[in-house]
């Protein structure tokens, strides 16, 4: 026997062994990723990831101490339908007299009547025109439910996430209105139709808007895959739903002279858009961090703690970003220091370790888009864009998604009309009853732009 190609074989399976255990460590790493540390939306979690054991002593369930009571506002007077005066004749305990003190506690209680609603029954004479040769009648107001219950089936539909098997059910049980699930659709298109304006309102304003949150997720139309994209600005937010997530939606909706600040993540629709426009960009810092941390988790010493260095580097940066305590010339100096410490910690030691190589080479190629926010006067990260576009992930949940255009247009049109009335302390009701009245009167809609 030939030891000498015996060893050698031996030597070509070892170093095929160890590379496929390499490549199987990698696959283990990959499926540990999750929304705490990678970019995956929590939707993507197959198990939650654990909680991070608090430091300190736990809290008590409940009211804390020395935390402020917060009373509700009593009903005005003008709210107010009746009064009920109740009086002692005696004291209740042992008979006696009883003397009026000061004036009376006011307690209020809130009830259902037993019928909410009215109905209107119109009865349209007709007459008979000698000159037309035909009969006329008086108009009367169109469909079965007004402008307020269209509004509140609008409401329930885009805000509560209901089910038109749920609102038929809703309406039968606690209104007592019998309805079918393709009436209520109907209702709905009405709203959407009387959204359509103030939605193309807002949706004209975008390219004039010095700074938006940008944001993108996916759902589906009847099984096909549709993107919901978000821009939010200062006083409002605009919901898109496109069959692309490439830059051609950020070009149609925000035009080739787009020249404002986007708040977005790393994907590359948004590059190819910066390369295409005068845009400037902040990535978010809270995708950084998250994958960072994913590198601080690995079973590699060397990757583990490049990840604990660097993690360590940018929590000292978000630690004076959140002091209000400093003069801005002392806030700008000390983050220009925090800067180049997180370049420097990048790519101090850099272990041969793809993802860890990854970070180091976006954080200093696109240094710029990551660091805007120190003189731009807006926020580092796009957590405000993440936290209004999870109201899509939650109905996408609920609802399964849609089967038509027209269920795309309703849901971007209440969407951003429930998201604006937010941001502007707007009650929804009131201004979807507004929207309506006018859609049904042929009146111009109410706007949801300040000023």
């Amino acid at each position: 026997m030939d030891w000498q190609q015996l060893a050698l074989e031996q030597a070509a399976l070892i170093e095929q062994l160890r590379a496929r255990i390499a490549e199987l460590e990698a696959e283990v790493a990959a499926l540990k990723k999750n929304s705490s540390n990678s970019s995956k939306p929590p939707s993507t979690d197959i198990v939650k990831p654990p909680k991070s054991k608090a430091k300190g002593k736990k809290r008590k369930r409940g009211a804390q101490k020395g935390h402020q009571q917060h009373l509700r506002t009593p009903f005005d007077e003008t709210k107010i339908d009746q009064i009920v005066d109740l009086r002692l004749d005696a004291c209740p305990s042992c008979g006696g007299k009883l003397h009026l003190t000061g004036t009376p506690r006011v307690h209020q209680q809130v009830e259902l009547v037993d019928k909410p609603f009215i109905v209107t029954e119109y009865r349209q004479d007709r007459y008979w025109c000698e000159q037309c040769q035909c009969f006329h009648a008086a108009d009367a107001p169109s469909g079965l439910f007004g402008p307020k219950l269209i509004a509140l089936t609008a409401y329930l539909k885009g805000r509560a996430h209901l089910s038109y098997t749920t609102l038929k059910d809703f309406f039968r049980d606690a209104l007592s209105i019998s309805v079918s699930t393709g009436f209520l659709a109907k209702q709905v298109r009405k709203a959407s139709n009387a959204m359509e304006k103030p939605y193309q309102e807002l949706l004209d304003r975008l390219p004039t808007e010095k700074h938006l949150h940008v944001d993108e997720t996916g759902g589906k139309e009847n099984g096909q895959k549709r993107w919901t994209w978000l821009f939010r600005a200062a006083d409002f937010t605009v919901f898109h739903v496109d069959p692309s997530r490439g830059s051609v939606v950020l070009e149609k909706l925000l035009g080739k002279d787009y020249a404002g600040i986007i708040s977005c993540d790393f994907w590359g629709a948004y590059r190819k858009f910066d390369r295409l426009t005068g845009v400037a960009l902040q990535f978010c810092w809270a995708h950084v961090i998250r994958e960072v941390k994913f590198l601080a988790e690995s079973k590699d010493k060397k990757v583990a703690k490049y990840g604990k260095r660097l993690l360590e580097s940018i929590r000292k940066m978000f630690t004076t970003i959140h002091r209000d305590d400093l003069l801005e010339r002392n806030w700008l100096r000390r983050m220009k220091v925090h800067q180049e410490s997180i370049l420097q910690s990048a790519w101090h030691r850099l272990p041969d370790d793809k993802d860890a190589r990854n970070i180091a080479e976006r954080l200093w190629n696109w240094r710029a888009e990551y660091f805007r926010f120190i003189e731009s006067d807006i926020p580092p990260t796009n957590n405000l864009g993440g936290q209004t576009i999870r109201r899509v992930v939650i109905d996408r949940k609920v609802t399964q998604g849609t089967r038509s255009d027209w269920g795309n247009r309703w849901q971007e049109r209440i969407w951003s009309v429930l998201a604006t009335c937010g941001q502007q302390g707007i009650n929804v009701m009131s201004f979807l009853n507004s929207c309506v009245e006018s859609f049904l009167h042929g009146l111009a809609p109410p706007s949801l732009l300040c000023g």
